[in-house]
């Protein structure tokens, strides 16, 4: 009996890990503002480097030590754009970009809306939406996310990767797209498309992703999926209920 209690208790907490939490930013210091993209309507700022010497980060192909962050809920290599009309991340052609939520955004006239920047850790760019409205200056809606860039040279710790999306709270039911593009047309291995001209709200508080580079292309950091992790509970109460059924039927 005590053996069946302590399962049970053991099967609560696998229960407790599976359950989806309310997911969380990366990290609540948020840097610097970036400036004009805290107060816009489709624009950019930059180039943010990366601190610390040697640092870079190799994208597609291409060697990288700097980035640009636009209003318009994406970073961008080698140039900063200001386009405002979302599209699948695998198949734009505005520029190598990584889109944590790429649609209108608007943060003109309004003080809760900004977007920072913090590479106060070597190797490592943070870009944080706070708070953003949607065209035209509509602030009944709001999204907040961040988009985490580690550079080649940075020490990864186990279970994180080096491109990481966080989402906090979204209201903007707005079409919008999430993911990594390499900036051609044509869809090329290791782009990748999370989610494609769909509801915003649907990206709320979704559990954080990580990615690794491979030569460049990025590659998903396997997680156990909270589902599986769901079943396998199941499993082990179908288990114990058999161990305390045999148990009683021998007393």
């Amino acid at each position: 009996m005590k053996k069946t209690t302590k399962l049970l208790a053991a099967i609560s907490i696998a229960f407790a890990v599976a359950s989806p939490s309310h997911a969380a930013l990366y990290t609540n210091t948020f840097g610097v503002d970036s400036g004009s993209p805290s107060d816009c309507d489709d624009c950019s700022s930059g180039p943010w480097g990366f601190s610390g010497a040697g640092q870079s980060i190799n994208f597609f192909g291409t060697s990288y030590a700097n980035l640009f962050v636009g209003s318009n809920g994406y970073l961008t290599f080698g140039a900063g754009i200001s386009n405002f009309t979302s599209q699948p991340l695998n198949t734009q052609s505005l520029a190598p970009m990584i889109a944590g939520s790429f649609t209108d955004l608007d943060s003109r006239n309004d003080a809760a809306s900004n977007v920072f920047i913090n590479n106060s850790v070597a190797g490592q760019i943070v870009a944080t939406w706070q708070q953003m409205g949607h065209f035209a200056e509509n602030y009944s809606v709001r999204s907040t996310f961040q988009i985490v860039v580690r550079s080649d040279q940075f020490a990864i710790g186990a279970g994180e990767g080096q491109i990481g999306f966080f989402y906090d709270t979204i209201t903007d039911p707005s079409s919008t797209s999430a993911g990594f593009g390499d900036g051609l047309a044509a869809v090329n291995v290791g782009e990748v498309a999370f989610h494609t001209l769909s509801d915003g709200t649907a990206l709320s508080d979704n559990a954080p992703r990580w990615f690794n580079l491979n030569n460049g292309a990025p590659e998903v950091v396997s997680i156990p999926e909270p589902g599986s992790m769901a079943l396998t509970c199941l499993a082990l109460v179908g288990l114990a209920g058999a161990r305390r059924r045999k148990a009683q039927k021998k007393a």
